[in-house]
């Protein structure tokens, strides 16, 4: 094929498409080998869809964009709200073949008044290679896009959730900004280095990290870790004197990494490492559910200057094995729900099950913990706890009847993520 791109105008809709809206149509992309992944059994590594001629159905034009519902983990509504729908035609919409060059050749041709009236890059089915996810990794996408844009370039499957896949080997994006990855399924990690403003949902993913620095980075309905492997599920650790700030989470799940029983490592679900100077935090999770990892659910570090839970379920002790059994040979921990010295942790709506340890709890409302605090795990401003010690009882059916799915396995996620 000549060019990853085809830039024509085309009718849609009675209207004629210039330049300065959409761009034309081209596709392809060869068939793939599924990639492999260490996720669990229980998670199943993802498989590519046979490539071919993406149709005008790739743009579909017909599915309105949902309306928020508050739940505890993806629902089908947590999305953001000025970033282009997929389910409708934006004033730049464009199918590229199913490559990093494409889509970063797609997002390099865009205007900066283009991206503000919308625009979509919709990515025809295969699996887009990887080069690893280590912060020194060869980067797939690096200083694309525009942190002066007015709002996010939306990159998304043409052919709906799963019907592009990333390569087990994991990929980095680096100083990239304002670009919004939905609909991705992979057994590889995704890590991001100073980037800013970038959006990532909608996914099932093994595994992220976010390192050296960033700012203004969102989760929308991300699914990550239930495997077994002793790395975190996800770790954000600025370095130097980089700024790691506004980070956000809605209706996510990141399950547990488990370690062997062997293992020394230190191995959390979330882990938030202050390794450097510069500002780190605020940290805000809405209707999220965590799981804990070998250690613990969530681990804060004392330069994490505030971290908010809004209806959320961090779930440790023994409940995260009430979904992802533990095998012969795994660590069988019984994780923290939180550990660390963050000084400013808010919990609202929330359902907190497994110790909490010295974590700096200033304001609590409506939230349950699955055991009665000490005297110094009360909030020292405002609020405090409502014990329920059923909850450390608690069955997977008990945890799965609180959610809108019955599992995270990518069949359900599909029907689920639907544009």
């Amino acid at each position: 094929m000549g060019s990853d791109i085809d830039r024509r105008s085309f009718l849609r809709g009675g209207l004629l498409v210039t330049t300065t809206a959409a761009l034309g149509v081209l596709v392809g992309c060869a068939p793939s080998d599924a990639p492999s992944s260490d996720s669990a059994p229980s998670s199943p590594s993802p498989t590519s869809t046979p490539s071919g001629a993406a149709s005008a159905d790739a743009v579909p034009g017909a599915s309105a964009r949902p309306t928020l519902s508050p739940s505890f983990g993806p629902n089908g509504t947590h999305f953001p709200d000025s970033t282009p729908w997929p389910g409708e035609s934006a004033a730049s919409d464009l199918v590229v073949d199913c490559s990093w060059e494409a889509i970063g050749a797609a997002v390099g041709g865009l205007t900066a008044a283009q991206v503000a009236a919308g625009a979509v890059i919709r990515v025809s089915p295969g699996t887009l290679p990887g080069n690893g996810a280590k912060s020194s990794s060869n980067p797939v996408l690096a200083g694309l896009g525009d942190p002066s844009w007015q709002r996010n370039v939306l990159i998304c499957p043409a052919d709906g959730f799963g019907s592009v896949t990333v390569a087990a080997e994991g990929i980095r994006l680096d100083a990239c900004s304002r670009l919004s990855l939905f609909g991705f399924l992979s057994g590889g990690s995704f890590t991001l280095t100073e980037c800013a403003s970038m959006q990532l949902g909608w996914s099932r993913l093994d595994a992220l990290n976010v390192t050296r620095g960033g700012t203004d980075l969102e989760m929308h309905e991300l699914v990550l870790g239930f495997r077994y492997n002793p790395e975190d599920t996800v770790g954000i650790r600025p370095t130097d004197a980089n700024a790691m700030t506004g980070i956000s989470r809605y209706g996510c799940v990141f399950g547990p990494s488990v370690k062997p029983a062997d293992s020394d490592a230190h191995c959390d679900t979330m882990q938030l490492e202050g390794t450097g100077t510069g500002e780190f935090g605020p940290f805000l999770n809405v209707d999220c559910v965590d799981y804990g990892s070998s250690n613990a659910a969530m681990l804060l570090h004392t330069q994490v200057t505030r971290a908010e839970f809004r209806h959320c379920m961090v779930l440790g002790d023994t409940l995260p094995w009430e979904v992802f059994p533990l095998r012969p040979g795994d660590y069988e921990g019984t994780p923290n729900a939180f550990s660390g010295g963050c000084e400013d942790v808010r919990a609202y709506d929330s359902v907190i099950a497994g110790p909490i340890g010295g974590m700096g709890f200033t304001d609590v409302q409506n939230t349950i913990l699955s055991y009665p605090p000490q005297d110094k795990q009360q909030p020292s401003g405002s609020g405090s706890w409502t014990v329920d010690t059923s909850v450390a009882s608690w069955d997977r059916d008990d945890i799965m009847s609180r959610q809108s799915v019955d599992d995270y396995e990518p069949a359900t996620l599909t029907a689920l993520w639907a544009w």
